[in-house]
């Protein structure tokens, strides 16, 4: 695993050989942003499969993303939220879910007590054009999901973004259960002061991501680099 200064050290030298050392360097807040966009790039890239295969089409790929995958559980809904179907929940995600990979809810059947049911995300012109096919609608195997939007709540900080999930269900829902890809912790190369950061992180910080993606990572932020200078 490369430790701060092998990161800054070696997005030196790429940058320098590429640029035959004609061009400024940069700072190490400013490689800082561009390691961090380059690994956010890199990320997405791998998930959707534009390096290849998809997220979990192999295990190599698996491998990859295994670090930022993380599970979520919760059980209580939102008590104030604005609900399109009157009789959903609306739960709260994890503040930093990038995307969905598993969604599960554990409903409570009459006779039958607590299940595990599939949740299926659906368009909102879609569920009022199926809400009454019994084949398409929510059952005892499945939970609808409409798309909620975000939202901006205040906190200590300031204002974050919030995500929800709307879920439609002919049960009471015990808790929902989302496995999800995070999003990637920057790459910081210095304690930061004066006020900078880099998605409200100030402390140094290495990648979390495997190793064999950090040459990867050096350069796709190396070549957005040089576009800058070429700009």
């Amino acid at each position: 695993m490369k430790n701060v200064n092998e990161w800054s050290l070696e997005f030196d030298q790429m940058y320098q050989n590429i640029t035959s050392n004609q061009a400024p360097g940069f700072t190490e807040y400013e490689k800082s942003v561009r390691l961090t966009r380059a690994e956010w790039d890199v990320q997405i890239m791998l998930y959707k499969g534009k390096l290849g295969q998809s997220f979990e089409e192999t295990e190599e790929l698996t491998h990859y993303l295994n670090s930022v995958v993380k599970q979520h559980e919760s059980s209580t809904p939102v008590s104030d939220a604005r609900h399109v179907v009157p009789s959903s929940s609306v739960f709260k995600l994890p503040d930093d879910m990038l995307f969905r990979t598993l969604e599960i809810c554990r409903i409570e059947r009459d006779g039958c007590g607590v299940t595990d049911a599939v949740v299926v995300p659906v368009t909102q012109d879609e569920y009022w054009r199926t809400s009454r096919n019994p084949f398409k609608k929510q059952n005892e195997n499945r939970v609808l999901r409409l798309s909620y939007g975000d939202s901006f709540e205040e906190s200590g900080e300031g204002f974050e973004n919030a995500q929800y999930s709307e879920l439609i269900s002919d049960y009471p829902i015990q808790s929902y259960i989302v496995r999800y890809v995070s999003r990637p912790e920057p790459i910081i190369l210095v304690d930061l002061e004066d006020g900078y950061s880099i998605d409200g992180e100030t402390e140094a910080k290495t990648c979390k991501l495997p190793e064999a993606l950090h040459q990867l990572i050096l350069t796709e932020a190396v070549r957005a680099a040089k576009a800058i200078w070429n700009a």
